[in-house]
């Protein structure tokens, strides 16, 4: 199935060195490689059950007689001796029939598909944190950015209405009104300026390096819409793809082996043992030496455990019904989160296109109440009014462009094919630095 293209325009390469940072540094990706390491030896440990185990022992031991034996009708007599005896043991043991370790093998396959799955999934989702917090930066500088213009401006409408006022031009209330409107924008720069340095933290959260400065988004860059363009190919790609999907598919399967685990305690085992013993004894009444080997099969069958093995059974069925229902909630929610990104990559270009036309309108607005201010059609209040608006919309606007970029990330993320390519298109619709 077709995904997402956008065409590059050029190489800024700022967001993949980001990326690069953040696959290096981020504490959370580090610990789920850590975890799938982990989870992995999940097999070669279900495996040797099945294999042969070998142990050996040796032993080795000094003593000392002192005194007196008799034997019937016979004087005593005194002994004094040092005796050595030294033993050496190996024994193999082999399963011949063990239906729980059979099952448990079968049931560390899933576990090592999820621990790969889970680890998958935390690499999409650090592509993702990675564009939202480098898109969080530029959005809040865009934002820092016109809030001051947008003080600059208010300021200078201000004191264009004090001088209005000085000369009788105008009322007090516009001066009033005008620095009600400049106090206002001096908060939003201060909170502006707040929410650009928490961006900032967030993103060296991620990547473990502080970042000065990172490359813009170029004013101009393609909207192209999903393809295919029937949201219920996506569904159905995110089904079968979505790696939340496919861990709860896994979870769920383990769970069904374990039932199969549990059942098995109320079968027999089978193994065979080989033993080879050697043991050597000097200075006592029996010195010598012995070599024996022994063959032994033992069979071992269950009949009665207090309950316990059907409690485990109700127990793991248990577990495997949860399992399946919790499968069956994320296949919804996967649905309905494949259908939102769907939409907001469609609606996200449409809103793009109408905010910037919204900015172009609102400066058309701004010069119209301006002229019309020097005319005497219009107040002080219309011009700032007419300013709140542009501003407004431009931040409406740059605020989109970023939004759409990570539906496109978000959309291709549902269905579970969201790779480090698909962030390097987008990189290169950034501003070379």
């Amino acid at each position: 199935m077709a995904l997402l293209v956008l065409p590059g325009l050029a190489h800024a390469n700022d967001l993949m060195r980001v990326y690069a940072l953040a696959v290096q540094n981020d504490a959370s990706f580090r610990a789920a490689r850590h975890a799938r390491d982990a989870a992995i030896e999940a097999r070669p440990q279900a495996r040797a059950a099945l294999l042969p185990q070998i142990g050996g022992s040796y032993g080795y031991s000094e003593s000392r007689e002192k005194g007196t034996e008799a034997f019937q009708n016979l004087p005593e007599t005194p002994i004094d001796r040092d005796s050595t005896n030294r033993g050496l043991t190996i024994t193999l043991n082999q399963a011949v029939f063990d239906w729980a370790a059979f099952q448990r093998l079968r049931q560390s396959g899933e576990q090592v598909a999820l621990a790969n799955t889970t680890l998958r999934n935390a690499e999409q989702q650090l592509l993702l944190r990675t564009a939202e917090a480098y898109f969080a930066v530029l959005s809040a500088t865009d934002a820092l950015r016109s809030s001051q213009a947008e003080q600059q401006a208010v300021e200078r409408q201000l004191e264009q209405a004090k001088k209005r006022f000085e000369v009788g031009l105008s009322a007090i209330t516009d001066v009033q009104e005008a620095q009600a409107r400049y106090d206002l924008t001096v908060a939003r720069v201060l909170e502006a300026e707040q929410a650009l340095a928490q961006a900032r933290e967030a993103l060296t959260e991620i990547t473990g390096e502080a970042t000065a400065g990172i490359a813009p988004l170029r004013e101009e860059f393609p909207l192209p819409t999903p393809q295919p363009t029937e949201v219920g190919h996506w569904v159905e790609a995110a089904k079968q793809g979505n790696l939340d999907v496919l861990a709860a598919r896994h979870a769920a399967e383990i769970a069904a082996r374990g039932v199969d685990v549990a059942r098995s305690g109320h079968l027999p085992t089978l193994g065979a043992q080989l033993q080879y013993q050697d043991f050597t004894a000097e200075g006592s009444r029996f010195s010598g030496q012995t070599e024996s080997e022994s063959v032994t099969l033992q069979l071992n069958v269950p009949i009665f455990a207090g309950g316990a093995t059907r409690s485990g059974v109700r127990q793991a069925i248990a577990t495997r019904e949860q399992r399946r229902s919790e499968l069956d909630a994320q296949e919804r929610l996967v649905e309905r989160n494949t259908r939102d990104a769907y939409q907001g990559v469609v609606t996200g270009a449409a809103r793009v296109k109408a905010f910037k036309q919204a900015v172009v309108s609102s400066r058309t607005a701004l010069q119209a109440s301006e002229t019309g201010l020097e005319v005497g059609t219009r107040t002080a209040v219309d011009v700032l009014n007419a300013q709140q608006q542009l501003y407004a919309a431009e931040r409406d606007y740059l605020r989109s462009r970023y939004d759409y970029l990570l539906a496109v990330l978000r959309l291709k993320a549902a269905t579970g094919r969201l790779t480090d390519a698909d962030l390097r298109e987008i990189d290169r619709l950034l501003i070379e630095r």
